[in-house]
């Protein structure tokens, strides 16, 4: 071997070495993220738990239960939920696509929620308008959060589940600082309603 030969075996060696020994320093500057990233939408019961979710639901009667959000991202994150109601035909949320009812918001929460941190506020609903005829129900007004809202949401009778099926859906949406809006993730929670004379 010359000598030129040794002197890029040398270098090659020496800028290994450094690397090496550098690596602990870049891991302080440098980090990768920790396993996988996402954020959870829950509905808990009065009891913070998963019983005593409403579901035979009459007018006149204010239900509570409590929505939550859990930030398992790498960051702090905004985050919107959006409150609509669906009757049996309406659509709902498509997890195939991840795209968000195409129904219009009637509610929504908007919060910052630190990595690793979780947000919880009481959702109230009340239904204020029902008529039932012909098999059918008219639900005209709901209240949620003491707001009223004007829906006018028609439910055929099921026979195979017996009752009047309406669906109360709250979509999750993320900050997107690239885009900078507000995205829909393919989170969402639902709670199913039979509405009751």
């Amino acid at each position: 071997m010359q000598l030129k030969d040794y002197r890029i075996l040398f270098i090659t060696v020496a800028l290994i070495g450094i690397l090496i020994f550098a690596s602990p320093t870049l891991a302080v500057f440098i980090k990768a993220p920790d396993g996988q990233q996402f954020s959870v939408i829950y509905l808990l019961g009065q009891n913070h738990t998963l019983d005593n979710l409403p579901f035979n639901v009459q007018a006149g009667v204010v239900y509570s239960v409590y929505l939550g959000v859990t930030n398992s991202m790498v960051s702090s994150n905004y985050y919107t939920c959006s409150v609509k109601l669906a009757s049996q035909n309406d659509p709902l949320p498509d997890p195939t696509l991840g795209t968000p009812s195409s129904l219009p918001t009637l509610y929504e929460y908007k919060t910052f929620i630190a990595s690793g941190g979780t947000w919880e506020a009481p959702l109230t609903f009340e239904i204020n308008n029902i008529n039932f005829a012909n098999g059918t129900s008219t639900l005209s007004d709901i209240s949620i959060n003491g707001l009223d809202y004007t829906v006018n949401k028609i439910s055929v009778w099921d026979s195979s589940r017996s009752e009047y099926y309406y669906n109360l859906i709250v979509e999750l949406s993320l900050y997107n600082s690239t885009l900078d809006s507000l995205n829909y993730n393919g989170r969402f929670v639902d709670l199913n309603l039979n509405i009751t004379q």
